[in-house]
């Protein structure tokens, strides 16, 4: 299964030289946010409907979210208690502890778990990433995750930057894909081929913006980053494929369900920890450590549950 990760693998690291050759002269977070404005509002939001009204399932729309959701819940519970703990002891600071709350819960689902699943368990599968980023990781992570963030960083949120998941365009793409789904609308054949070619660009595009983000810091912590994969890739593996069993999946399905509830850090932590004024330097390397970890121990997951 490790040669089906070569294409995604040789993305991230084009993703990766990025930032040691910037071409044409352009510079890394240029690019980076060039292409987190061309993804948001136009590839994601494409693919999101093409996925969903062509999607085959009919269950797993409620038992996927089930899942991640009970998985994040424990999971941020968890890191919380640790965390504070650490902060309390005077181990950690507040900026570091908000740094590793975020890298410890909300996963890529969308950067790391689409190319992963679509590569190891089929293009069937890959709207079971979509579906746990949607339903489960970005409402968490916009209204929860924004708040923690400013808890522990400035406490400044300028108006709510939870309200901003009602302004993000995948979110009112999921709205108006399920709506025609419950009422059976089809798109004209036209519409459709253009949502398939934009959400096509979604794989490369997003391996190409983790890539860029990927560094080590110079003063690591490995007890710290030891943690963050515990609770990341390990215990939310763990919960998802517990939780998941509870609620009735099985199958592809199943392993779709833990491959992306093991995700990475998301990518979009580094600009919260710069909002808010948290470690992003440790968690752009927790986030670098866990996507390798991630990248080497998924495809035998993958067989393991498949």
């Amino acid at each position: 299964m490790y040669q089906q990760l070569i294409p995604m693998s040789l993305v991230l690291l084009l993703g990766v030289l990025w930032r040691y050759i910037s071409p044409a002269n352009l510079p890394t977070a240029q690019v980076r946010s060039v292409l987190g404005v061309l993804i948001i509002n136009f590839v994601a939001p494409a693919l999101i409907v093409e996925v969903l009204l062509t999607s085959n399932l009919k269950q797993e729309l409620f038992q996927i979210p089930a899942s991640g959701n009970v998985t994040i819940i424990i999971v941020l519970s968890l890191s919380l208690a640790l965390y504070t703990m650490l902060l309390r002891m005077n181990v950690i600071t507040r900026a570091q502890a908000g740094a590793l709350v975020v890298a410890s819960t909300f996963g890529n689902g969308m950067g790391m778990a689409l190319p992963a699943v679509s590569a190891l368990l089929g293009l069937p599968q890959r709207d079971i990433p979509v579906v746990y980023d949607l339903l489960a990781t970005v409402p968490f992570l916009w209204i929860i995750g924004v708040m923690l963030c400013a808890h522990f960083g400035t406490r400044v949120v300028n108006g709510g930057l939870g309200r901003e998941l009602l302004r993000l365009p995948p979110f009112w793409a999921l709205i108006i894909a399920l709506i025609f789904r419950y009422f059976g609308l089809v798109l004209p054949e036209p519409m459709m081929k253009t949502l398939h070619l934009l959400g096509s660009a979604a794989v490369p595009l997003l391996l190409l913006m983790v890539g860029m983000t990927l560094h080590v810091g110079r003063n690591m912590r490995f007890g710290l980053l030891f943690s963050v994969v515990c609770l990341k890739l390990i215990l939310s593996t763990g919960l998802a494929l517990s939780v998941g069993h509870l609620v009735g999946l099985q199958g592809p399905a199943l392993a779709a369900t833990v491959l992306t509830a093991a995700a990475p850090p998301v990518g979009v932590g580094v600009a919260l920890c710069d909002r808010f004024r948290l470690d992003a330097e440790l968690f752009g390397t927790a986030m670098t450590i866990t996507t390798v970890l991630y990248v080497v121990f998924v495809p035998w997951l993958a067989s393991s549950l498949v």
